[in-house]
């Protein structure tokens, strides 16, 4: 395996190959086998080779002032307004602070910022010059933001490698200004970027294999509650906010005594069927606080108007890297949006349920966002911990397919399904070429037999009769697609 840098003649490429060792820089493709890893700096000659960190249409559509912005906000990352065309910006935005972020492999490197500036936002980022002062990324709450929404609007690009220039506004609201796939570097700003590189070089050399025993699944899946007349029932009345079965920190109208999101966290496994196994029994122990048969319990999307609710997975025993996110969009995060009922699911996104969505975790593991609930029937809960199984185990085996290309992206956002069906296909034949699959085999391919059919998932169903939990009354007839 070699490393390669792909760039155009910069200085800024030469900076960085004479910065880290063993990365070759070379302005063609030529030589480049599937087996190597290419770093694309401003090059967007020839078509990919192998895993490629900013790969050749991100690099593109960063390129492209209209197209960048257009991409931001349909993923829900907040970008300031402009009028007239995006291409000739000539607004000018007060800022109450202006920040830099560089980003590395879903990694914020560090925080740049100065305070009270004016910014035309027609000036692409590496063509503005001030002076920027470093600050603690855990400096604040500001801070720890202003690095998350950094690394979200770079997935957002489909890039792994960028410089983000983002703003605080009135009310304390941040937003992305632009995104340099090809910053300047110089510097602190170099010296950051070739020990991240030079640590994810050392990290694909030596991590070509995911031990399954040290992988750790886990998960915490959300419901609601709709009694008889329709109506929402507060999950406080009946969980607590702590523990293995309690409640969502969201609140009702800002009353934090209300909360109407129930919440399952059962313990972690190290394979898929124990982790379902957890999931009911931690349902029998809701049920048992919760023991009358109204009110119906509701998972899926959205059961109620502007209340999203998620099914997130947490990964613990293997390293956090844009590779294996950007593949949980591919094989999971995909096909799980391809069977959500498409109704529900557009009060979600993007807000919730955007790709890449990830939270790291206090016990260095991460959690990851994308999905609906999917607590919605036992099988599909089941595939779900199968797939995301497989993915981790699987990393380095599984290629990279285009999702997170515009057509495709706008697709997903959009649940087109039709659009997205080819590439679903693909992602199920080299799900197919793994072993692990081949040893969750029957319980992967009823998801992707539902998608073939445009089935959905039934979210209309109480979910305790779903997974056979007894309420005191007469369970109904199962209606779920599955």
């Amino acid at each position: 395996m070699r490393f390669y840098l792909l760039h155009s003649g910069q200085a800024s490429a030469s900076r960085l190959g004479k910065s880290v060792s063993g990365l070759v820089l070379t302005q063609d493709l030529k030589g480049v086998t599937s087996v190597d890893r290419v770093i694309r700096f401003g090059n967007t000659e020839d078509l990919d080779v192998g895993w490629t960190v900013n790969r050749r249409d991100a690099l593109l559509c960063a390129d492209s002032r209209r197209t960048l912005l257009k991409s931001l906000r349909r993923a829900g990352v907040p970008c300031p307004r402009s009028r007239g065309s995006e291409e000739d910006i000539e607004a000018k935005v007060r800022l109450y602070r202006h920040y830099r972020v560089p980003v590395f492999d879903l990694q914020a490197l560090g925080v740049f910022r100065t305070e009270n500036k004016a910014v035309w936002l027609s000036k692409r980022i590496n063509h503005i010059s001030d002076t920027f002062a470093e600050v603690p990324m855990d400096l604040d709450d500001e801070t720890k933001k202003i690095a998350q929404l950094a690394v979200r609007a770079v997935h957002a690009l489909g890039l792994e490698f960028g410089l983000v220039s983002l703003g605080v506004l009135s009310k304390s609201r941040q937003v992305v200004l632009d995104v340099a796939a090809t910053p300047v570097l110089k510097g602190r700003t170099l010296a950051m970027y070739a020990d991240a590189i030079q640590s994810w070089m050392t990290q694909e050399q030596s991590g070509q294999r995911i031990a399954a025993s040290r992988l750790l699944l886990g998960t915490d899946l959300e419901f609601m509650m709709r009694s008889k007349q329709g109506k929402m029932v507060m999950a406080s009345r009946y969980f607590p906010l702590k523990g293995a079965v309690g409640c969502d920190d969201r609140s009702f109208a800002g009353d934090r005594n209300r909360r109407p999101l129930a919440e399952i966290r059962p313990d972690p496994a190290e394979m898929p069927e124990v982790l379902l196994a957890n999931v009911k029994k931690t349902l029998k122990k809701a049920t048992q606080l919760a023991k009358h048969t109204s009110p119906e319990w509701l998972a899926g999307s959205a059961p109620f108007v502007r209340y999203p609710i998620g099914g997130h997975l947490h990964f613990s025993g293997v390293p956090l890297t844009a590779r294996l996110v950007n593949l949980l969009d591919i094989y999971l995060g995909l096909p799980l949006m391809l069977i959500e009922d498409p109704d529900t699911a557009v009060r979600r996104r993007p807000k919730y349920g955007f790709l890449g969505d990830i939270r790291q975790k206090d016990h260095g593991g991460f959690e990851y966002r994308t999905p609906a609930s999917f607590l919605v029937d036992p099988q599909i809960t089941y595939a779900a911990f199968a797939l995301a199984y497989t993915i981790a185990l699987h990393q380095h085996e599984l290629p990279y397919l285009p999702l997170h290309r515009q057509d495709y992206a706008r697709a997903f956002y959009k649940s087109d399904r039709d659009y997205l069906l080819p590439l679903v296909e693909l992602a199920f034949r080299e799900l197919e070429k793994t072993k692990t699959y081949n040893q969750y085999q029957e319980v992967i391919e009823p998801i992707f037999s539902m998608i073939r059919n445009d089935e959905i998932w039934d979210e209309s169903i109480d979910i305790r009769h779903a997974w056979g939990l007894s309420t005191g009354a007469a369970s109904k007839k199962r209606t779920a697609a599955s």
